[in-house]
């Protein structure tokens, strides 16, 4: 058989295929659908996760850039409660004190001018009554070169009891401080950080390999793309670069205070490190599960296939008629079974065959196996049917036989019968018996015409006499006499079948024409074949009669007309 154009020729192929197969399948699935489920619940616990740690960051950054405005707050606030004026150069010292300010000025909204903290802060009423604070602008980062370190300016607008502007204070901030412990504060696999403006424009980054580059997208990197474009309709999110893993991941977030978005990159073999991990260790898994099932087809089946061979190359010796001996039976399961009923089976075929060898002694082995496969052949009893018996009987035997030792005797018989069986199996003849030195045969029509048979009959005898003048020289030659034989054949309804019992039996012919044909056969002289009428009326144009006479027969009323033939026309 075939699978898919793979031939299949032996059972242990086929187990592997029809056992591993499914099994393959099954595991591969579930594995594959198990993978897909595991993946889609670890990348949404991430993207929830990076999101969460990116709004930690943003928020850390603008408590960062709002602590000034909540200091000044707080300042006013104790100021109001105490009803104590509140000095420039005391605001301004308090800024200078809070870590990543570098430098606090005030900058009146009157005429512009920078006041030192030693200057006071005069109003129409004496000292400048604050309610609160905003911020009202900050700058992108710039390289300062004398504090050799980019800088921030914020400047925050002071807002009287009434909403007026009543002036700026100007906060130069380390930017470096701003992005403090980004990284810590961002997803756990992030290796690079930046922060862009509304436009894309770099403001901070702290990978080195970004060093020179001044907007986002600017190298026509597709994910960075994908990011700008996001960014313009979605205040946060997370895109993932092509193939899987995804060599990048990135996430991003808008800071509410200013205009501002924290960006962290991330390789997409860290981010998704414990969906592979769990990839390699389920193929790992699936392997060594196969080479397990292949170990035990091998081991289990491999016994199996074993004795299913050793049966299939007995069975081959078995039918060319070697039986060898019996297969060792190592199991009580069913294979055990099928082997002990195989040793069973071939000890009934050797019994079988010795029958049959037996029953080929008499009839030529073909003819013999073309008569067991009648239904019949087998089963005691018989069916009547007109057969063609044959008898021949040696002339003067008995009287010889006296001079002779039984050596000789038997030696003589057996060489005789050895020239005889052959003619007769070669003419498909049955020999019912031997009586002494004669010979008993019938020849059955089992398909064709009686005077076919009795064609086949006639010609088995002149080859029978024929084959005396062989036998009389092999006689000569050991100085013994030679011998003259004498043959009868007549045709007749008969019962054929097996004769006997259930132990022992015999294939044969029961009936009146079997006695005739001997008192046919004991009218024939030395080298003479004498037929009946029921031979002669079958096949009277193809014969050459000799002589035709009239014999009173024992156990027959009525005398019998017999004929002696020559030859065959």
């Amino acid at each position: 058989m075939t699978f898919q154009g793979l031939k299949l020729k032996t059972l242990q192929s086929r187990l592997i295929v029809f056992l591993l197969l499914p099994v393959f399948l099954i595991i591969f699935s579930g594995g594959l659908l198990s993978f897909l489920y595991t993946r889609t619940i670890i990348l949404t616990q991430w993207n929830d996760s990076a999101v969460l740690k990116l709004q930690r960051a943003a928020h850390t950054i603008e408590m960062r850039l709002l602590k000034p405005i909540e200091l000044m707050d707080m300042l006013f606030q104790i100021s109001n409660k105490k009803n104590t004026p509140l000095s420039l150069d005391t605001i301004v010292a308090h800024l200078e004190t809070l870590e990543g300010i570098i430098e606090a000025n005030f900058k009146d909204s009157s005429d512009s001018l920078l006041l030192s903290a030693e200057n006071s802060m005069p109003t129409r009423h004496g000292m400048m009554p604050f309610r609160h604070s905003r911020i009202s602008k900050i700058s992108n980062p710039e390289y300062n070169t004398d504090a050799g370190h980019e800088i921030v300016t914020l400047l925050l607008t002071l807002v009287d009891t009434s909403g007026g502007d009543m002036g700026q204070i100007e906060i130069k901030m380390r930017f470096d401080y701003l992005l403090k412990d980004i990284i810590r504060l961002g997803w756990w696999q992030s290796d690079m950080a930046c922060i862009v403006a509304p436009d894309g424009k770099y403001m901070a980054h702290t990978n080195m390999t970004m060093k020179g580059r001044h907007y986002l997208g600017g190298e026509n990197d597709p994910l960075e793309q994908a990011i700008l474009e996001k960014m313009k309709t979605d205040p946060f999110g997370t895109i993932q670069s092509k193939g899987y893993p995804p060599e990048m991941v990135a996430g991003f977030y808008k800071l509410e205070q200013v205009p501002w978005t924290i960006i962290l990159f991330a390789k997409g073999d860290l981010i998704l490190k414990p969906i592979t991990h769990y990839r390699n260790a389920f193929v790992l898994g699936s392997a060594i599960l196969i080479f397990m099932i292949l170990v035990l087809i091998r081991y289990h089946v491999g016994k199996i296939v074993a004795q299913i061979k050793t049966l299939s190359k007995n069975a081959q010796t078995v039918a060319q008629g070697e039986y060898g001996s019996p297969v060792r039976v190592d199991s009580q399961d069913e294979i055990g079974q099928l082997v002990e009923n195989y040793n069973h089976m071939v000890a009934g075929l050797k019994e079988r065959d010795f029958i049959r060898d037996s029953f080929g002694r008499y009839v030529d082995p073909d003819f013999a196996k073309m008569l067991l496969k009648h239904p019949d052949a087998g089963a005691l009893g018989g069916k009547r049917r007109e057969v063609v018996l044959l008898m021949s009987d040696i002339r003067g035997f008995t009287a010889l036989s006296e001079t002779l030792s039984p050596e000789i005797i038997i030696r003589v018989l057996n060489q005789y019968f050895s020239h005889m069986i052959k003619i007769i199996q070669d003419h498909n003849g049955i020999i019912v018996d031997f009586f002494g030195d004669a010979i008993l045969v019938f020849f059955e029509p089992l398909s064709g015409a009686t005077a076919d048979t009795a064609l086949c009959s006639i010609q088995c005898a002149f080859r029978m006499q024929s084959e005396m003048k062989a036998f009389n020289k092999e006689m000569q030659a050991k100085q013994l006499p030679e011998l003259g034989m004498g043959i009868g054949i007549h045709a007749g309804q008969v019962i054929v079948g097996n004769i006997g019992s259930d132990t022992r039996a015999k294939y044969g012919v029961v009936g009146s024409a079997v006695n005739i044909t001997s008192r046919i056969q004991a009218e024939a002289g030395k080298q003479e074949i004498i037929i009946s009428e029921s031979i002669f009326q079958y096949i009277e144009d193809q014969l050459h009669v000799k002589k035709t006479f009239s014999a009173k027969l024992k156990g027959v009323d009525e005398p019998v007309t017999l004929r002696v033939i020559e030859n065959i026309l």
